[in-house]
């Protein structure tokens, strides 16, 4: 299994995408899979466990360039959409899914199988979650 790599600063969503504002309920760094863990708040997926793993989006940066969001401050979050700012291991045609580590993307699926989305080219990824449960 390939984690990809993201230059945080350079994560934004590209065109027209689906986002929506949510409180960060722990610290978030742009490019990372969140799900929702409260009420409007989102946290880190990991794909160990099921509650965990089911992505809604990746968090981007905001019109402030920030790289990072601490836990109470607001973030966007791309639920569906382009994005770009992907460094390694992506490729066109290619999913990827929720790591077994908190906040990772990988090329491979995790304990419990959430596709975050499918690689567009190097830089970046169509965004479509998808919890994947088998009987």
């Amino acid at each position: 299994m390939a984690d990809l790599t993201i230059t945080a600063a350079s994560v934004r969503p590209v065109g027209h995408c689906i986002i929506r504002r949510f409180t960060a309920g722990a610290t978030i760094t742009p490019g990372q899979p969140v799900y929702c863990s409260a009420n409007n708040t989102v946290s880190l997926t990991d794909g160990s466990a099921l509650t965990t793993a089911a992505c809604i989006g990746l968090a981007v940066s905001n019109s402030d360039g920030a790289v990072s969001f601490s836990s109470g401050e607001e973030i966007d979050v791309v639920l569906f959409g382009v994005v770009e700012g992907f460094a390694t291991n992506l490729a066109a045609n290619t999913a990827v899914y929720v790591d077994d580590d908190a906040g990772v993307l990988a090329d491979a699926v995790g304990t419990k199988v959430c596709r975050v989305g499918i690689g567009l080219n190097t830089t970046q990824l169509l965004v479509n979650p998808m919890l994947i449960v088998s009987a």
